[in-house]
């Protein structure tokens, strides 16, 4: 799997693409602040066939809002 890296501004900016990109084209996304990888975005089923359950509810969280940037 091809992995693309955005910054935090990138993903404000074009959030809707790279949703895109990773849902559509399988591809993952490395997310940096200040050049340090601090999250990655991947396809839900690669999530999902890799979280230790099996299954989407496994460790994950709904976040909503907007949280410090």
């Amino acid at each position: 799997m091809e992995t693309r890296t955005y910054t935090t501004i990138d993903l404000r900016r074009g959030m809707g693409e790279i949703l895109d990109r990773t849902r559509i084209a399988g591809e993952a996304a490395a997310i940096t602040r200040k050049g340090r990888t601090v999250a990655y975005l991947v396809p839900v089923e690669w999530f999902e066939q890799t979280s230790v359950a099996g299954g989407p509810a496994s460790g994950t969280q709904h976040i909503t809002g907007s949280g410090p940037s």
